[in-house]
Formats: C-alpha cells, structure tokens, sequence
C-alpha cells in the first residue's frame, strides 16, 4: 500500500501555525479529501482530561485506556509515555479514516525526515534562514516576512490574503498520491489486528482473483469482477 501522505507545519511559537492548518483543513476537506490532524504540545503536565471529571478519575484509579463516548463524539484516552512514538504511531491512529495527515509541530520528528514536505510558518527573515539550513523539503514559506524573502525559490505566501494558494500547492503535492491510494484500497483492503497491511500491485491481483473466483462458486453470490474486497482479521 501507498503509504499516506503527511504534511508538517511548523515554525516558531506565535508564528501562524494553527492558522495554517485550519486554512489546510477547510479547503483540503473542501476537495473531498478526509483529513487528520495531530497536534504536538510541549507542556510536560499537559492533559486533554478536566480533573475531578469522571474520565479523570478512571485514570487516577489505574486506567491506562479511557474511552469516552458522547452523542457527537468518541475520545480515546492513552496514559502512555509518548517520548518514543515515531511517526508511524500516528499514521496507526488514522490511515483508515483519513486521506492525509496534517502536522502541527514535531519540528525535531519531521525534521529528521527528508520525505515529509514542511509547510513552514515565519516571523522574520532571519527565521527563514534559519529554517532554510536545518529543514528539508520545504514545500512553502508562510507569513508576511517571507514575502519579503529575494533569491529563494520556494514559495512564498501570506495565508491571511491568499489562503486558496497555500491549499493549491498542497493539493499539488498529495493529490496524486490519494488518488492511487483510494484506487489501491478500493481494489483490495487487508487488515489484521486493525492494521492495514502493505501489500504490492501482484499481490492484490492474486489474492483478489483468488477471493473473487471462491465467492463465486456461492448459491447467493453475484460477481461482476468489479467490486471492492475488504478482509479484516481480528484476535478473540
């Protein structure tokens, strides 16, 4: 399988990042595109639980997971020492609900990583040459001090006047690669345990020729040739 595509934005703190990604959301969201999102935060006592709340208190108790179920909304709550979680951890949590992960933050992550395109938010030339010696790729400079920038060929961009050109370059770079993921997935989708396993263009003919030519021999069945097969394996 494709492996989904990740987006980071990143920059200094005060520097436009959340705006940015809410632009990114909206308009990639727009397109038709299901969106994941995964915020770094820094604050080493920080919870997204409310103390003396009944969640809270599960976890005070000894929960490692809580899961909390409202009419509009399910949150999973992991007690769990993030220090070690790599990217593909996050990647885990959405690849079957999203098209594309948006990032915002984990500039020491990503910025070991030359195959994820920054989007990166700035105050000043100086951070832009900064950014410029220590990040890879940069997919686009956004701010209004980077409109200022001369001599640099990424592009550059004030989300607040031009938001539909941040969206478009965007677009540019993921959306070929969505469009081959869903048309792989939409083939043959193979999960175990609720992890989608990487399987290459032979592999998914065999195996859905297989399936399609053992279902066909059922009294119930009707086979065209074209549908879409999903498997999913779960331990008891």
């Amino acid at each position: 399988m494709i492996q989904m595509p990740i987006i980071a934005v990143v920059g200094s703190k005060r520097s436009g990042k959340t705006t940015a990604v809410e632009v990114l959301v909206r308009g990639l969201t727009k397109k038709g595109y299901r969106v994941a999102t995964a915020k770094h935060i820094s604050e080493a006592d920080f919870t997204i639980d409310t103390k003396g709340k009944d969640t809270w208190r599960h976890a005070q108790a000894g929960a490692k997971t809580i899961i909390c179920v409202a009419p509009n909304e399910l949150t999973t709550i992991k007690k769990v020492d993030t220090a070690k979680h790599d990217l593909r951890v996050l990647v885990e949590q959405c690849e079957n609900e999203a098209d594309i992960l948006i990032l915002e933050g984990f500039r020491r992550l990503v910025s070991k990583n030359p195959s994820i395109p920054k989007v990166v938010t700035v105050k000043s030339l100086r951070e832009v040459s900064e950014n410029l010696k220590f990040l890879r790729p940069i997919l686009v400079f956004e701010g209004s001090a980077a409109i200022k920038v001369e001599g640099v060929k990424i592009p550059k961009i004030d989300v607040l006047r031009e938001p539909q050109k941040l969206i478009e370059i965007v677009d540019k770079r993921i959306g070929p690669t969505i469009k081959k993921r869903r048309a792989l997935k939409d083939s043959l989708n193979v999960q175990i345990n609720r992890k989608t396993l990487s399987l290459n263009p032979f592999v998914q003919k065999f195996m859905r020729s297989v399936i399609l030519s053992m279902t066909s021999t059922l009294k119930e069945a009707s086979i065209k040739g074209d549908e879409n097969i999903s498997i999913k394996i779960e331990q008891e």
